[in-house]
Order: structure tokens, then C-alpha cells, then sequence
């Protein structure tokens, strides 16, 4: 199989990258060449302004592929022209988006016909992302082209900092916890986080790429959801630290830190976030293998042995 990646060197898009190249696919990646990474053997890059129209398509150079997965669609505008440069040229397109559009849940686990009614970005709401979505699947079916959607929950494992009980991802907070030092849970840290392991999303994309006939939207994460309590226990566990906390509401918090943090980060984060895979597992064979627990020591043991954090 031929696949063009847009934006995928870093993360995911590289899990992806790498799984494919392993069995053998024909790779191509498009990015902005910023991301300095050492791509496996066979895997071919360009560069290119994915916000620029027509850039892409010159980067390619007349080239097509069976599929392409574009993994950076932020806004609307964006997805636009990436799928304006490669109409005619790909068979199938997987698109990245994000469990974010969901927010605020109304059920849980909410599966892929949850209503979707971003709240404005500074209040946590992923409007970017819903509007890269909406303009995919219009453009998708004004040009016949087999449109799959993947969204991801929060990605966590080895290859990049995960998520704090902010919203960010800084490592800032992990040295804090290892460090002994206080930390603050906003609410009452009954809030629900669901963190996907990158090499089972990496799956849920290949997966998708291997089933066009397949069309349509996918949640893609672990099993089950934990509570924000029980990751920084497992944070604790995975640092060998008996965590030090506190609880406060979020909008406290955010009046009383405004420098260190994001209040749309914060207040995404405090939402729930739970969802079934129950779709992916059926119809594409999905089957999750990192826990969040597995997930979590994963993470830790990665930041300890790049130096990202250390014990002092």
C-alpha cells in the first residue's frame, strides 16, 4: 500500500509511520521539516506549508497513493486545502480528530452518535477540531472520496510528556510529584480521564487504513476511563512517590495560578472524558491492549530514562 502522512514525525503520526514501513507499505511523510527525527529505512519526506494552497500538491510531485492520513487537520482551512491538493490522487482518506469535539459528555461512555456542541476554545471546547471535521466530510463526499474518521482520546506512552491534572503537558508538574512537593487536583478529583496508549491508536489507524470499505467515525482509546485521583495514585506509584495533594475548584485554581496555566486547558481537562471503542472493536477489529495502568508506568519509565525528569 502506497500512504502519504500529513504531519507525521512526531507521536502518533510516527507510531503510524513506523508501523506501516515494518510490514513493509510504501511511506511518504509531508510535513514543515521542523521536526529533526530519523525516519526507517524506505520511508520518503517532503516539505511543505500544509496552510499554503497548492504547496502540498507540489511536494508530491504528481506522485498518488492508495490512502492518505492526514494527522495535523486543526481548523477547517487547513483540511481544506490538504484534501483540495490530493483529490484525484487518493483512494481512501483517514482523518485525525479528536474525542475533544464531544465536550462536554452528556452520557457516558459516549460512542460516535454523541451530540456534538463544542463550548467556546477558552472554556476547554474544540471548535478547531469540529470544524476541520465538518469541512472533511463535506469536502469527502462532494468528491467521493471513502473518508474515515479516528478520533483519539488523550494519547499517553513512550515518545512524548502526558497529560498533567492541568491540561498541559508539563514536565514541569512530574518533577514537582517526584519532587515531593504539593500538588492541587481541580474539583474533587472525581473527574474521568481516558488515556490511550499511542502504539494501540497507532493500531486503530493502520486497522483503519485496511478497511475502506469501513468508512465512517471511530473512537479510538483504552478499555475504560479512571478517575483524576486514581492516575496521580498511579503517577505516585510509577515514581515511587506517595503523591501530596490537594483539591480545589477549577475556577479557583485558575484565578489563583493565571500564569501557570491555560484555562482552556484546565477546563477541558476537569471535564469528563470516557468513551466505548465498542464501534472500532466490531467493525474493524480493534482490540486495545495497553491499560491505563500499563500506560501510565509506560510514560514514567520514559521520561525518567530520557532525562526529562530525574530524581535529585
Amino acid at each position: 500500500m502506497r500512504v502519504l502522512i500529513v504531519g507525521g514525525t512526531r507521536f502518533l503520526g510516527r507510531a503510524i509511520m513506523e508501523r506501516l514501513a515494518a510490514r513493509g507499505d510504501e511511506v511518504m511523510v509531508a510535513n514543515r521539516g521542523r521536526t529533526e527525527c530519523e525516519l526507517p529505512d524506505g520511508v520518503a519526506r517532503v516539505e511543505c506549508n500544509v496552510d499554503e494552497p497548492g504547496s502540498l500538491l507540489a511536494a508530491i510531485e504528481g506522485n498518488s497513493f492508495d490512502a492518505a492520513i492526514h494527522m495535523i487537520a486543526m481548523n477547517g482551512a487547513r483540511a481544506r486545502t490538504v484534501i483540495e491538493d490530493l483529490k484525484g490522487r487518493i483512494g481512501h482518506y483517514v482523518h485525525c480528530g479528536s474525542t475533544g469535539i464531544y465536550m462536554p459528555l452528556q452520557r457516558v461512555p459516549a460512542d460516535e452518535e454523541h451530540p456534538i456542541d463544542p463550548p467556546p476554545d477558552d472554556e476547554g471546547g474544540f471548535n478547531g477540531k469540529w470544524e476541520a471535521m465538518q469541512e472533511t466530510a463535506w469536502l469527502c463526499a462532494e468528491y467521493d472520496l471513502p473518508l474515515t474518521i479516528v478520533n483519539p482520546t488523550c494519547i499517553v506512552g513512550a515518545g512524548d510528556v502526558p497529560i498533567d491534572i492541568w491540561g498541559a503537558r508539563d514536565p514541569k508538574f512530574f518533577q514537582r510529584l517526584l519532587d515531593g512537593k504539593r500538588i492541587t487536583i481541580p474539583n474533587d478529583g472525581q473527574g474521568l480521564i481516558q488515556l490511550g496508549n499511542v502504539r494501540d491508536i497507532a493500531d486503530c489507524f493502520v486497522l483503519a487504513l485496511d478497511r475502506p470499505d469501513r468508512t465512517g467515525v471511530y473512537n479510538a482509546s483504552c478499555r475504560y476511563a479512571i478517575t483524576h485521583n486514581y492516575y496521580v495514585q498511579l503517577l505516585g506509584e510509577a515514581l515511587g512517590v506517595e503523591p501530596r495533594v490537594r483539591h480545589m475548584p477549577v475556577e479557583k485554581i485558575i484565578k489563583r495560578w493565571p500564569k501557570k496555566l491555560t484555562p482552556r486547558g484546565i477546563r477541558f481537562f476537569a471535564a469528563h472524558m470516557c468513551f466505548s471503542m465498542r464501534k472500532a472493536e466490531r467493525e474493524l477489529g480493534y482490540d486495545p491492549k495497553m491499560t491505563p495502568e500499563m500506560s501510565v508506568e509506560e510514560s514514567v519509565r520514559w521520561m525518567l530514562d530520557t532525562g526529562i525528569i530525574e530524581r535529585r
